[in-house]
């Protein structure tokens, strides 16, 4: 029997079929992975550059305004009524609940229970930094005042380290409390830690006759003045 003429009248198609499902399938498979391809959104970049993050807490159940307050070492002070003083930036006034709820567009209300204050270092000025927490007022709460433990913390974010963390108690409206005190030198390395009791808060407002503002006064009645031997 000749094999070789027999050959020539066999088929390839099924062959070429296969070949063909093949390659259309390889090429489905790469529709569908390139419609899934999500490309990535260039985003604004935020500067948010920060050489130092202090950070402050207290019960977030808690009525009373807790207020934290830094001193640099060109004797810049950075609180409440002074949200950015040199370098130091505060990024909000916690007020205790007063400012916990937020009320929306359906004008249903939303609460967010948590008392937070962060001060950030946003440069590096050789020297000592002083961190104050200060009792500025028991608002709702004015007969029945407790003792109150803030728990605080200091960050070095770049290269980030911990630099300190710890709790001081305040016992009532007026009274501050030293957290820490550190020292920086030009690179921007802690060289010594203490907590030496400094007042900060206490002399800027009586120097600038801050009390609580009008807001506290017509919404709740109340007047805390600051002792007269702080």
């Amino acid at each position: 029997m000749n094999t070789e003429s027999s050959d020539k009248f066999k088929s390839t198609l099924a062959f070429t079929d296969l070949l063909f499902n093949v390659l259309i399938g390889f090429a489905f498979l790469f529709i569908i992975a390139f419609i899934l391809i999500n490309p990535v959104e260039e985003t604004k970049k935020i500067d948010s550059k920060a050489e130092f993050m202090v950070i402050m807490e207290w019960p977030d159940e808690s009525k009373y305004d807790i207020d934290l307050w830094m001193q640099d070492p060109l004797k810049n002070i950075a609180g409440f009524p002074n949200r950015e003083a040199g370098f130091l930036h505060l990024d909000r006034d916690d007020l205790g609940v007063a400012n916990d709820v937020i009320t929306l567009e359906n004008g249903q209300f939303m609460r967010l229970e948590q008392n937070r204050e962060i001060m950030t270092i946003r440069g590096i000025v050789p020297g000592e930094y002083i961190v104050n927490s200060h009792f500025y007022s028991a608002k709702a709460s004015p007969y029945n005042v407790t003792k109150t433990d803030v728990k605080y913390s200091v960050i070095k974010i770049n290269p980030y380290r911990e630099i300190d963390i710890g709790m001081v108690t305040l016992d009532k409206p007026g009274a501050e409390a030293t957290m820490l005190r550190f020292t920086v030198d030009k690179n921007g390395y802690v060289t010594t830690k203490n907590r030496l009791q400094k007042r900060i808060a206490g002399l800027h407002l009586e120097d600038n006759a801050l009390h609580h503002s009008s807001h506290y006064e017509s919404t709740h009645g109340l007047n805390y003045r600051q002792d007269e031997d702080k």
